[in-house]
């Protein structure tokens, strides 16, 4: 092997190291950024349709599943999912979203992407709420889906106007750098520094990332 080979090997390991690191560090930021949009949403228009529902009963039967998940996580899951079954539509939406949550918790992702799909999938649903099912797939599972998978799922969410391009943008960054494709990281985390809408925070990490993958 000649220097040059060699070389270029342990550049290579140190760049994936690097990208590892990343994740670890800006995953979390990713995450945070999705669970706010959710706070965001149910705060909204999740809760206006709620308002309009008859939705008592099935309040307290979602407030014990989520008592029942630190306790007794099977009984909370079969809660959640009865719910998610017969309850009023936005408490179905709500229990789905907390079963898949607590699925992905326990360590089963691939149900739990499962069912984040299922919600994606639901005609029945506002667009905007099958969009946050989404983000919240890739953001539970960007761990275990293929860069390809990821831009299936919110490659359509980055569009201009979109309530969720940044959050997508940065998550189909985080894989496109997992999968060595910076090029494709970097189109996307120099959108976010040009959007003048994006949140000062997503800003500073589209630079940091673009500083720290080198380009």
């Amino acid at each position: 092997m000649s220097d040059q080979q060699l070389f270029r090997e342990v550049d290579e390991e140190v760049r994936q190291d690097r990208y590892q690191q990343l994740w670890k560090t800006y995953g979390t930021y990713a995450v945070i950024a999705a669970v706010v949009i959710v706070g965001a949403t149910i705060a909204g228009v999740l809760w206006r349709d709620a308002q309009q529902s008859a939705r008592d009963a099935d309040s307290a039967r979602f407030l014990d599943a989520v008592v029942q998940e630190s306790v007794q996580s099977d009984s909370a899951l079969l809660q959640l999912r009865e719910l998610a079954q017969d309850g009023t539509p936005a408490y179905r939406f709500l229990a789905q979203l907390r079963e898949a949550r607590l699925l992905a918790t326990q360590g089963d992702k691939a149900q739990a992407l499962a069912v984040f799909d299922s919600i994606a999938a639901d005609s029945d649903l506002r667009g905007t709420y099958r969009d946050l099912a989404r983000l919240l797939a890739v953001a539970n599972g960007l761990d275990v889906l293929s860069q390809s998978e990821v831009e299936a799922r919110i490659g359509p969410l980055n569009t201009d106007g979109h309530p969720f391009r940044v959050t997508a943008r940065e998550f189909l960054a985080v894989a496109a750098i997992q999968a060595g494709e910076r090029e494709r990281a970097a189109e996307l985390l120099r959108a976010n520094q040009s959007d003048s809408s994006a949140p000062v925070a997503s800003r500073a990490r589209a630079t940091e990332l673009l500083t720290a993958i080198g380009l």
